[in-house]
């Protein structure tokens, strides 16, 4: 890989091909607006369990309907459709293990594993644990109506690791039938799944399932993964209704190739890290979730809500940490071992009044967590045998209890103006208890209380509206960063701190014929900001960094030129530093990073944009989707960057009859070498985790 080649070829022209079709796209269709076909307008969005007019919503919100997510697409993950939308960023590691790192305006980029910062709901059952450390895999993106996707300030209302909300609705309505699909691609990679619509009298019910597997990319990546997803609704009357979920996840061992160094990456692009091999790094995921919502209108204009959701979760995580560091007396092993169980309940009430409404609410919540580390190697010398599992190092008991009270209220002013205000506090108790005191009590006690404010406002216009919100939120430690201290030596972190944000953002939605155009200027200072000091061997540690500032710009645009043509674009540009300087201790000494200095894990600059030809009447399609980004940082101290990108890919689509479709799609057209990931702050300069090459799917599906 050449860092001139990839800044020539991947950091300049992306950027202007993007920029002109961006520019142009509106000329041409206003003079094709007579022409074009009228938009489809999904007009009401969720918040906080109540539906709300998406116009003159005052704040930034996108919407990706269930034909964006599924048609001419894999299906494997958000990262294939989330890029379209503005301020959202999807790295892709790549990597099944790890799940995607997806940023909202820069929250959530310095996330090692998972998802941080963004708040994850489907069909009202939290993704996010109470910790605020989510997954996004458990999405069962073949049976969704939709995605919401709240940005800014209006979705720090959503209480803890709330810089943004992804919210998701499985797909009811229609008419009774059956689906089923396949697609099979490169590199062993094939998708199967299935699943059924129906209903009689007051009932409506889904079920779909899906099978997935992959030999991966890279030497040591195969992954499989089974879902299963069942939704169903009983509305006696348009009074009432009653929804029930049950869902679950199983995706057993999958291999970890793990990151690369600078070097190692020059040498082998798509290589893997000889330790993934030694100590064969891989992870097990077992998810099974259920939840229940009552919905009811009483009387004229008054509402209530109640709902209840349980999480089972068990993961077991085999890490290369070399031997020599799982002997230290202070070593909790190479093996993690965790069984999640996390219960809610939620209550709600809402009045309404010509003019405006006021709506209550409380959130209850538990996180139990068992957590064990073993060594990751058993014997000695000659008999010495690596990726299995050996003595125990590490076994307690975690807890997290959570109360949150809220109040969201909203208000017309006139005929143009709407407000919008939430109020919410909320109370966090972290414990630990140690079973495993060879190496000393390493148990501990937390208490975070918080509260949230936000407000926004918006003016309408003949086809759109203007609008301005302010809020404050917070962060809390995860149970995981609160295992370690900042010198990654065992014992609970009490030291560590909530990051607490301000957040401004100035917007913009137009509507004309021809589709709809969004611009957004925002700015959010943090401080306390949590952040890695060290990641080794799979095991990070954090602290607090000093202030932050981020301050950018979004930009999006959707429509149709004609009745051929459609086009599609988001541009991101994001400005985020440390606003003061900080410094902290790691195990090699202590480490300053200066005020200036770029937060990693965010690209200055990054987008999408597609171009699609429809014809016979949306029967074929042919489009081309770009994805670019500017070099990013991988460390506090700005060491070393991985380099800008662009790629390019095809997909072809074609609608039969008798409910028949097909797709074909090539991603990464060009064959570029990328970065698809980093892992912030990696102790041994292992930041980088390879993006995908040249890859070919084909797939067909079937509806009744």
């Amino acid at each position: 890989m050449h860092e001139s080649n990839f800044l020539t070829r991947a950091g300049r022209w992306p950027a202007l091909v993007c920029a002109a079709l961006t520019a142009a796209a509106p000329c041409a269709a206003a003079q094709a607006q007579d022409r074009a076909a009228p938009p489809t307008e999904l007009d009401a969005v969720r918040v906080l369990g109540d539906r709300r007019a998406l116009s003159g919503f005052p704040g930034a919100i996108s919407i990706v309907d269930g034909e964006a997510l599924r048609d001419g697409q894999r299906q494997v993950s958000l990262a294939e459709t989330l890029a379209r939308v503005p301020g959202i960023s999807v790295l892709d590691r790549q990597n099944y293990a790890q799940d995607l790192q997806i940023q909202s305006r820069g929250y959530g980029a310095r996330s090692t594993f998972g998802i941080r910062g963004i708040k994850l709901i489907v069909d009202g059952i939290p993704a996010t644990a109470l910790d605020g450390q989510g997954q996004a895999a458990s999405f069962p993106i073949g049976s969704l109506e939709r995605i919401e996707v709240l940005r800014g300030p209006l979705a720090l209302q959503y209480g803890n690791a709330a810089g943004g909300v992804i919210l998701a609705e499985t797909a009811l309505d229609g008419g009774d039938g059956l689906q089923a699909s396949a697609w099979a691609g490169s590199h062993g990679s094939r998708r199967a799944e299935a699943g059924a619509l129906g209903g009689d009298g007051d009932w409506r019910w889904r079920v779909q399932g899906s099978h997935f597997l992959s030999d991966g990319e890279r030497a040591h990546s195969a992954a499989e993964r089974a879902q299963l997803n069942a939704v169903a609704q009983w509305s006696p009357d348009r009074d009432r209704k009653l929804r029930l979920v049950l869902s679950g996840l199983n995706q057993p061992y999958t291999d970890d190739p793990l990151g690369l160094s600078r070097e190692q990456l020059r040498r082998a692009p798509r290589g893997t890290d000889p330790a993934a091999f030694a100590f064969d790094t891989r992870k097990r995921i077992d998810n099974r979730q259920a939840g229940a919502r009552w919905d009811a209108a009483y009387a004229p204009d008054r509402s209530y809500w109640i709902g209840a959701h349980a999480v089972q979760r068990d993961i077991v995580q085999f890490l290369a940490v070399p031997v020599a560091a799982q002997r230290a007396p202070t070593s909790a092993g190479g093996v993690v071992d965790v069984a999640r169980r996390s219960a809610g309940v939620e209550f709600g009430h809402r009045w309404q009044w010509a003019t405006g409404s006021l709506l209550l609410g409380l959130d209850l919540g538990r996180l139990d967590e068992a957590r064990k580390g073993y060594e990751n190697f058993v014997g000695t010398g000659a008999a010495q045998r690596l990726g299995v599992r050996g003595r125990l190092r590490r076994d307690e008991d975690n807890r997290v209890r959570s109360v949150d009270a809220y109040a969201v209220a909203d208000r017309e002013l006139g005929e143009r103006w709407k407000t919008l205000a939430a109020l919410r506090h909320g109370r966090l108790r972290f414990s630990s208890d140690d079973h495993y005191l060879d190496n000393g009590d390493d148990g501990g006690r937390l208490d975070y209380r918080k509260t949230t404010f936000s407000l926004g406002i918006a003016r309408a216009f003949a086809a759109g509206e203007a609008f301005a919100s302010v809020g404050n939120g917070y962060e809390t430690p995860t149970v995981t960063e609160l295992a370690y201290g900042p010198d990654s030596f065992s014992g609970f972190n009490r030291g560590l701190r909530a990051a607490r944000y301000r957040s401004a953002e100035l917007g913009l939605r137009w509507r004309p014929g021809w589709g709809e155009m969004t611009a957004t200027l925002y700015r959010i200072d943090g401080r306390d900001e949590i952040v890695p000091a060290t990641s080794s061997g799979g095991r990070a540690s954090f602290t607090n960094a000093g202030d932050t500032r981020r301050s950018g710009a979004e930009f999006g645009i959707d429509g149709r030129w004609g009745s051929r043509w459609s086009y599609l674009a988001s541009l991101n540009w994001t400005r985020a530093r440390f606003a003061s300087p900080f410094a902290y201790r790691t195990a090699t000494g202590s480490r300053r990073i200066d005020s200036g200095n770029r937060v990693p894990g965010v690209a200055r600059s990054n987008g999408y944009a597609e171009l699609a030809w429809h014809g016979g009447g949306d029967a074929f399609t042919a489009a081309l989707e770009l994805r670019a980004s500017s070099a990013i940082a991988a460390d506090d101290l700005n060491s070393e960057y991985a380099p800008g990108y662009a790629q390019l890919a095809l997909r072809l689509q074609w609608r039969g009859p008798r409910g028949w479709r097909g797709f074909v799609r090539a991603d990464n057209l060009l064959d570029r070498e990328y970065v698809g990931s980093l892992i912030v702050n990696e102790s041994n300069a292992r930041f980088y985790e390879p993006g995908a090459g040249r890859g070919y799917t084909i797939g067909l599906e079937y509806r009744q």
